[in-house]
Formats: C-alpha cells, structure tokens, sequence
C-alpha cells in the first residue's frame, strides 16, 4: 500500500511539472543553415535590413528586428549597424525590398559600401499572432533571418525560429503567462544562442 501511494505521488508530481513545462510555453528547436565556406573573419561591420513583415499585425517587423539586433550587439561578435542607416541607404537608390522581402543585390552592394558594411543581415516575421487552444488563448513568434555576403550575395547563414507562450492556468496558480514583448525576447535569445554556437 506504501509502495502504491508512493508510485501514485511519484506520478502526480511527474504529472505536474510536465504540465507546467507546457503552461510556461515552449519553443520549437530553430532551424538553422550555416556556410561552411564562409570565412566568418571577413564580416566586422554588418548592416541590418528592417525584417519584412508577412504577419498580420503592422508592429510586428520592426518589434521582432529591435529584439533581433539587440541580441546582436549582446552577443559583440560584430559591429552591429543601425537599421535606419541601410535604410536611408536603400532609400536614396531605389533599392528597398518589396513586399515580399526580394531586393536588387547591386542596389544592395551599392548601399552597404556607402556605410563600409561587408555583410547584411535580413529578415521575414511570418507570424505575430494569438493562438487558441481551447479555451486559452497564447502568443506566437515565428521569423526567420539571413546574413548575406555584400560583395557575393552568397548566404552566410539562415535560421528559422517559432516561439509559443501560453496563457494563465488557475488550477496551478498562474504565473504562465507570457507576453509578445517577452515571446519575441525569447525567440531572439534562442535564435542568436545557437548562432554563437555554430555559426558566428
């Protein structure tokens, strides 16, 4: 009888933290593409490209690039430039990507020389949205981004990122809840976590 109560506690707590693992929120393992040819020391100073929003919700490009850059420049691999400065580039020679994040790469070149950039990177939001699941509702992430070699137009590296919060569940007292702010933080930590570790 000891031996089953045990088993059935045992079991519970199991059961428990299981569940609370899924209430915190959970992330798909990123998807990641690295040249292995590239030779990483040619790229110092590297231009960003405001990621192109295919999401629904207008914020979501310019939130996910802020958090994007940001691990960047935490990460001090490379120096990282401003995204207004390519984009005023681009601006001024007609070579802003279209709606669907497609570009000229001589309009591309021509704008990273002008700002002594040897790579740039980029990216898509494809997703910035509340999911429901049941009766709750959570935050989800998805982007993917891109580090081109200016003077090829060759692709250094890529990386998929989905990242998913879950709401509020009374029965355990709450404390899962995760915000975009905090979902989009947490995607970006984890995409440029693993580019540390394969990659820059």
């Amino acid at each position: 009888m000891r031996t089953n109560r045990h088993s059935y506690g045992l079991g519970l707590a199991l059961a428990l933290v299981g569940l609370l693992a899924l209430v915190a929120g959970c992330a798909s393992t990123p998807r990641l593409f690295v040249n292995r040819q590239a030779d990483m020391t040619l790229y110092q100073k590297i231009a960003v490209i405001t990621f192109t929003n295919l999401s629904g919700d207008g914020y979501a490009s310019a939130r996910v690039t802020r958090a994007f850059v940001t691990e960047m420049v935490i990460a001090d691999r490379f120096q990282i430039l401003d995204p207004s400065l390519m984009t005023a580039e681009l601006e001024r020679n007609g070579g802003l990507p279209d709606a669907n994040g497609f570009f000229d790469l001589g309009r591309l070149r021509d704008a990273a020389g002008r700002i002594d950039a040897t790579a740039v990177i980029r990216g898509g939001v494809t997703e910035y949205a509340m999911r429901r699941a049941g009766a709750e509702e959570y935050p989800v992430v998805s982007f993917d981004a891109e580090m081109i070699d200016v003077a090829t137009g060759n692709i250094i590296w890529r990386i998929s990122v989905t990242e998913t919060g879950k709401g509020r569940m009374p029965i355990i007292g709450g404390g899962g809840e995760r915000t975009f702010a905090r979902v989009t933080e947490a995607a970006c930590e984890h995409a440029v976590r693993l580019l540390r570790e394969k990659a820059l």
